[in-house]
């Protein structure tokens, strides 16, 4: 299966401070209904950094149940060593992921250099048994991967592509031509999601796809159609309640947004909290002008 299009990273749904997996499952049963190509399962969005791992585990189990093989699941697998990364991304393989994504360590970010980067993520392509995918976010670990790095790991052929989450269009039309051809180019900020398929990338992994998943997967249908004016027209309406539910609400924004769209959003895991009634009316008018996009 070609590892391209639209997918969300999921969020984890707690009930009582627990993985509510059944709600997960019934989340996912009502994500299959539309065109999105697949799922990013323990990525940012879903709360991985507060799951121990008895309860990634079951996530990942819960999720490979109900995801269909017609469409793929990405497991985040990156930790903060490398000979962690690499169990748990052979333990995603054993249950069932298709390809692990790999966040850069961040704890001691003034010693991850460029080739300590380059070495880590190596090592773990080396060993790993699902290709891996690298992901950048700097807005939460504080490290970039430059472009040239980039260039020289798509080199690795076990390591398949990238999520770029930094927003910079610049930088990510930099790492599509520099890296090798065939390397699948994902960007992680769905208010560029538009500009970045003009620039080569082939599809999104994008918080806003838990809440209205057909209208990203519409974008990017009218963009391969040549439809470039309705495409762009689609992103500039759905960009607020993008902006609403990843940088001004954050994962308790999200969460609210899928309760609105008839998902099981939930509460979020403590220290995490939901927003107030004012954000939540904000979150409503934003979704119902984007249902009407």
């Amino acid at each position: 299966m070609r590892l391209q299009g639209l997918m969300p990273p999921i969020a984890t749904p707690f009930e009582n401070g627990e993985p509510a997996l059944d709600r997960l499952k019934e989340n996912l049963e009502k994500w299959n209904r539309t065109e999105l190509s697949g799922y990013l399962v323990l990525g940012s969005n879903g709360e991985a950094v507060y799951l121990n791992e008895q309860e990634r585990l079951s996530v990942v189990e819960a999720s490979r149940e109900a995801i269909p093989s017609s469409k793929l699941m990405l497991v985040g697998t990156g930790m903060e060593s490398t000979r962690e990364t690499i169990r748990f991304s052979n333990q995603a393989a054993k249950m069932g992921a298709d390809y692990a994504l790999v966040v850069t360590p961040s704890y001691f970010k003034g010693s991850m250099k460029p080739q300590i980067l380059f070495d880590h993520f190596t090592s773990v392509a080396d060993s790993s048994q699902i290709g891996i995918l690298l992901y950048n976010v700097p807005k939460f670990t504080g490290i970039n991967i430059e472009p040239d790095l980039v260039a020289r790991l798509s080199e690795h052929p076990n390591i398949v592509g990238i999520k770029d989450s930094s927003g910079n269009i610049g930088q990510l039309s930099e790492i599509v031509h520099l890296s090798q051809k065939g390397s699948a180019v994902f960007t992680g900020s769905a208010p560029v999601f538009f500009t970045a398929l003009c620039a080569g990338a082939v599809g999104g992994i994008l918080a806003v796809a838990n809440v209205v998943p057909q209208e990203y997967c519409r974008i990017q249908a009218l963009f391969h159609k040549g439809q470039l004016e309705e495409a762009r027209e689609l992103q500039n309406r759905l960009t607020p309640l993008a902006k609403a539910v990843t940088v001004t609400h954050g994962i308790g924004g999200l969460k609210v947004a899928m309760d609105l769209a008839g998902y099981f959003g939930g509460e979020p895991r403590a220290p995490l909290q939901k927003p107030g009634k004012a954000a939540e009316e904000e979150l409503r008018r934003l979704l119902a002008r984007a249902k009407n996009a």
